[in-house]
């Protein structure tokens, strides 16, 4: 029962990161947005100290400065980390900036130049159930998967904080993915 809550905390603190977009939900066609949102998602590979393939998961840019965002347990553990755009090319990651362990939250920096990255801007409101969402990601290595669904729920978890229920489908290797929904900041 304990991994189960530990793993609904860690989804859903990571899927706090929305992205905002002003209104585009309602004016855009889905298309359109995924185009918007996918070239600032990123693959991420982890390897051991011998180069072997650890893992991967998903991330995205929040600053024109090469910041990525993603869940910790992505590449924990790593010996060393690299992003794949997609455009298909690698850049290293370099730098943790922060994390939170709790929250399963780390902002990293990764060596790329500057005009390679479209960063996403990180909401500070809280959605409202029912408000419309778009996830990209790369489950099971299958790069820019798009789900689309709903916030479900909005919970205060005691001890915790918020908690964001949304209705997209995720899957092993999304950890770290956007969400975005509409919103005005």
């Amino acid at each position: 029962m304990r991994i189960y809550q530990r793993f609904l905390i860690t989804f859903t603190v990571i899927f706090l990161c929305f992205a905002s977009f002003s209104s585009i939900m309602a004016q855009e066609e889905l298309t359109e947005i995924i185009k918007m949102i996918e070239p600032s998602t990123i693959l991420i590979l982890t390897y051991d100290e011998e180069g072997i393939p650890l893992g991967q998961g998903s991330g995205f840019f929040i600053s024109e400065d090469g910041e990525v965002i993603t869940n910790r347990h992505v590449i924990l553990n790593a010996a060393y980390a690299e992003i794949k755009t997609v455009q298909g090319e690698i850049y290293p990651i370099t730098h943790v900036l922060a994390e939170d362990s709790e929250g399963d939250i780390i902002r990293v920096l990764v060596d790329i130049p500057q005009e390679k990255i479209k960063p996403l801007t990180v909401s500070v409101s809280t959605p409202e159930p029912g408000e419309r969402i778009v996830v990209i990601g790369n489950p099971f290595g299958l790069e820019g998967t798009v789900a689309d669904g709903i916030v479900s729920a909005v919970r205060d978890a005691p001890n915790f904080g918020t908690i964001i229920q949304i209705t997209a489908p995720i899957s092993p290797g999304s950890s770290g993915s956007p969400v975005v929904k509409n919103g005005k900041d």
